[in-house]
């Protein structure tokens, strides 16, 4: 089997902008969609069904995909599911119906999923150790500088036509050709397991799926994934109650914040730190420091500052989250436990706002209810660390 190289790892890299796509370019057309599909019954209901309709096929559907892949073969998978996305990604184009546009987005977040759970997946199959931390750090870094373009142009795009950012899709097949030319299909007996061992040929089918390791790292994801799209979902509502007027500045402000992601994704590349605990507690705390100080800032000047913390925050902790859930799986079952990763984040996404609804409760503030968030992501933090200095005892006395 050939030994991955610069090659795979940045086909990969490219790989993990993919599910930006699916939204960040449609985000400055939502009102022309709106305008287009004005005379359509419940549009307010479907419309926004563009944009989200990926997201909750990711959530649905992403542990049957893993399945999927670890059955059927990781690239074969994502070469097909590339090739739906660039196909019904560019579909909207050639449709009138807001129905047909809808269904043609079921299929493109179905080949999201796919994308997204095989990418993680090989990332395991391809990389390990320092090799696995470098490239990922590189993913959550390179993600917002591509995340902020897919959205300038579809600004252009948009500005021509409505139809003009579905043309971006067209990325999908180009990076088609790059996965075709650069990636393997790993086989079990060259693929090292979770604890950086070869896996032994032929025992695949001697090992369980580790349900209670993926209940853990599930659910933490989850719980990040919660805090995570606070920013990423509410961003315009957080510095339009901080001052901001315009949706053009709001974009502004919230990009060059958004250069703390790149930051978060760099010192995870270049960090010692092995606890996963810590690496936990510093998200938390990222986050708690951030949303608090979002809440208590006078003006929008300083509340970007405190939003650059929480980017941080997202930046180290994906990357965090994606090493630690890869850590769990075998090469066996690495297809599902990534698709299950994956489902836990996404729904996060949809758990988020209403969460955040419920801590208000009709009697704070939406500004103050991020605060609040912020007070539990600080209580986080205290836990993972009163966790993270308990598994080093239980360490250092086994080891005596």
């Amino acid at each position: 089997m050939p030994v991955a190289g610069k090659a795979q790892a940045y086909t990969l890299v490219a790989l993990g902008t993919m599910p930006a796509l699916a939204i960040a370019a449609l985000v400055p057309v939502l009102p022309a969609l709106f305008q287009q599909f004005k005379d359509v019954p419940n549009r307010e209901l479907l419309v926004p069904m563009i944009l989200t309709v990926p997201s909750l096929c990711v959530a649905l559907f992403s542990s049957l995909l893993g399945a999927a892949a670890d059955r059927w073969g990781r690239r074969r998978l994502l070469l097909l599911a590339l090739l739906c996305f660039g196909v019904f990604g560019l579909a909207p184009m050639l449709f009138a119906d807001l129905h047909a546009i809808i269904a043609s987005r079921f299929v493109v977040g179905l080949a999201e999923g796919a994308i997204l759970t095989t990418s993680n997946a090989l990332m395991g199959d391809y990389f390990d150790g320092e090799a696995r931390k470098r490239w990922l750090g590189l993913q959550m870094s390179v993600g917002p500088i591509v995340s902020s373009g897919f959205i300038l142009a579809g600004g252009a795009l948009g500005s021509i036509n409505w139809r003009g950012p579905f043309l971006l899709y067209v990325l999908g097949l180009v990076v088609l050709i790059a996965v075709w030319f650069t990636l393997y299909e790993p086989v079990a007996s060259a693929s090292r397991t979770a604890g950086g061992a070869d896996a032994n040929p032929g025992s695949s089918a001697s090992t369980r799926f580790p349900w209670s390791a993926t209940f853990l790292v599930g659910g933490v994801t989850l719980l990040v994934s919660v805090i995570y799209f606070v920013q990423a979902v509410q961003h315009g509502r957080i510095f339009g109650d901080l001052g901001v007027t315009t949706p053009a500045r709001i974009g502004t402000i919230v990009t060059i914040a958004s250069m703390g992601t790149v930051v978060g994704g760099y010192t995870y590349s270049r960090m010692r730190l092995k606890s996963i605990g810590m690496m936990l507690a510093i998200v938390f705390g990222c986050y708690g420091l951030s949303y608090l100080g979002i809440a208590l800032s006078p003006g929008y000047i300083s509340g970007a500052l405190f939003d650059s913390v929480g980017q941080f925050a997202g930046g180290f902790g994906l990357a965090t989250l994606i090493a630690w859930a890869l850590s769990k799986y075998d090469f066996e079952h690495r297809g599902r436990g990534m698709g299950v990763w994956a489902a836990c984040f996404f729904l996060g996404q949809f758990l988020s706002p209403p969460v955040l609804t419920l801590i208000g409760h009709g009697r704070l503030s939406f500004l103050a209810s991020v605060g609040t968030l912020g007070v539990v992501s600080l209580a986080c933090a205290l836990v993972a660390v009163l966790l993270a200095g308990r598994s080093a005892a239980h360490a250092t006395a086994a080891r005596a």
